[in-house]
């Protein structure tokens, strides 16, 4: 049986159609859980051996959030090799610098109603015999998780105890372990990468590393820093530091000299290694930024020449900043299958969403780029890292082999590579996009099955 509908009423489910559409895509992206808060959320402080501490720790959840258990585990504390913290089981927390079974808690396990916060009061008993310097724990707060299937979400917030004992014997002190040289790619930085192992039996902030490159007579070719650590360096871990040299260096043999120092100015360690550069070397190009306009085009232009993007106008909604700038090659995800990076990559931001209308970005090879091709330029393609799937995109792309330059369309933007492939792949775009807008086609499916309920339910009432 055909449903006939008058005009009124196909303008009628036309607008509830576009406005469920949009309500339903918010309902379903938003997250299920607010967030976890914890207040007084770290203990440090100075306590002598045989000393009794308590503070107490304030949780909550959001008053829109639905009743939520809540766990508080002591454990142990980790540290990475890139300086962020982690929890460290029992069986792994064998340092002799830990406090976790200096703690306990009021209670392990919390139901947090909506609008509800709960105290939780850690007592902290230092033995007699503790000796000096600091002791470290985490207090974690962790969410039951809550999903099907084999994954589940877990919020969770690390409570850093760090207790320094009063009295003599306490040594900040670090050693440089190894510094590594990266490879020296034209138009890469040169990354120097120092390790430090505080082998003190206290913790330090706000460490600096500084290396300097200098030529045989001794003259300073090259120096650059790091930004002050916000992370604690905890006795007996080994982290890194990571420095991007970023200007030119002529043919020949240097050393390097890598530095790390408390903010103070103490210098913890110095070492050295050699650098030796066989290939003229050119350093990566700085940082462009141009403001792209809905109403008229734009260019994007690296400050090397090597990158070109144009923006047609009605490209964006929005005026917006779009930079393109170095990318490290040796941090470049993995090619796909079938294909070879080669040395040129680059990054484009300030564009998260997809583009109103294609913009065509054109980029000039480097000879390794045409080794990696094995000397066929018609093997090289473009190829952007898609963030939202974690996998490469090889565009179909034009090579210009006598001017060395690759074109190609896009309608979105992130980290770009030059790679070689026997076939290349179409870019792909959504169905549905908006200027700077990228919606997920599961959440859009999702929502059009919902409103094909309510209109069907609609349509039936009135017939």
């Amino acid at each position: 049986m055909s449903i006939s509908m008058n005009p009124m009423r196909r303008k009628y489910l036309y607008r509830l159609f576009v406005i469920g559409f949009l309500v339903s895509i918010f309902l379903l992206a938003s997250p299920a859980l607010a967030g976890l808060k914890v207040i007084n959320a770290k203990f440090a402080g100075t306590a002598s051996p045989g000393d009794t501490i308590t503070f107490t720790m304030t949780v909550s959840t959001s008053s829109s959030d639905p009743p939520t258990n809540v766990n508080a585990d002591v454990t142990g504390f980790g540290q990475a090799p890139d300086k962020s913290y982690s929890v460290l089981s029992p069986a792994d927390d064998t340092s002799p610098y830990s406090a976790r079974t200096y703690i306990t808690l009021s209670a392990s396990t919390l139901l947090i109603n909506p609008g509800e916060s709960k105290d939780v009061t850690a007592t902290i008993t230092i033995p007699k015999n503790a000796g000096a310097g600091g002791r470290y724990a985490f207090i974690y707060f962790h969410t039951t998780p809550a999903g099907a299937g084999t994954t589940g979400v877990v919020t969770a917030i690390l409570v850093p105890v760090m207790i320094t004992l009063s009295g003599p014997g306490a040594t900040q002190a670090g050693t440089i372990t190894d510094i590594n040289v990266g490879d020296i790619v034209a138009g890469q930085p040169i990354t120097i990468t120092t390790s430090l192992k505080n082998t003190g039996n206290l913790h330090y902030y706000d460490t600096v590393n500084t290396v300097k490159v200098t030529d045989s007579g001794g003259n300073t070719v090259v120096s650059e820093s790091t930004t002050p650590s916000p992370f604690a360096i905890i006795p007996g871990n080994t982290v890194n530091y990571v420095v991007n040299l970023n200007q030119a260096i002529p043919l020949g043999t240097y050393t390097v000299t890598s530095s790390i120092s408390l903010s103070d100015g103490t210098v913890l360690d110095t070492q050295t290694t050699p650098l030796s550069v066989q290939n003229n070397y050119v350093a990566p190009p700085k940082e462009v930024t141009v403001k792209v306009s809905p109403g008229s085009p734009a260019v994007l232009a690296s400050s090397d020449g090597t990158v070109t993007v144009n923006f047609p106008a009605g490209s964006v909604l929005s005026d917006v900043d779009v930079t393109v700038g170095p990318f490290d090659a040796t941090q470049l995800p993995p090619p796909p299958a079938g294909a070879t990076t080669g040395t040129t990559c680059f990054r484009i931001d300030g564009l998260s969403g997809y583009l109103g209308k294609d913009a065509t970005i054109s980029v000039k090879y480097s000879s390794t780029d045409l080794n990696a091709a094995g000397g066929d330029a018609s093997k090289l393609v473009l190829a952007r890292y898609d963030q939202t799937n974690g996998a490469w995109t090889l565009l179909n792309t034009d090579v210009n082999a006598p001017a060395m330059t690759l074109t190609a369309t896009t309608n979105q933007f992130s980290t770009w590579a030059v790679m070689a492939s026997s076939g290349t792949g179409q870019a792909s775009k959504p169905w549905f996009s908006l200027p700077g807008i990228s919606l997920d086609p599961i959440v859009i499916f999702a929502a059009l099955g919902i409103l094909v309920v309510l209109v069907g339910r609609r349509i039936g009432r009135k017939n």
